[in-house]
């Protein structure tokens, strides 16, 4: 065989490959950051509910609260 020929094929597999591995970094950076964003967007909403059950417990204490001092008068 032609050297010049084996040496065009090498390089023509080469950037093959090449293009494989940008083809998956990029996939896998891009996955990567979709799965960040939606545990980012997952924990806000799980720290507005945490905040929403908080305010509903201190708002029931202090009705609780209101009702014990009006049946003691």
């Amino acid at each position: 065989m032609n050297p010049i020929k084996i040496l065009a094929e090498g390089v023509d597999h080469l950037w093959i490959w090449t293009y494989g591995l940008v083809a998956g970094w990029g996939l896998t950076f891009t996955l990567l950051v979709i799965a960040v964003v939606f545990l980012f967007a997952r924990q806000l909403q799980t720290e507005r509910r945490l905040k929403n059950l908080e305010a509903r417990l201190v708002h029931a204490e202090r009705d609780y609260n209101l009702t014990l001092t009006e049946w003691r008068k």
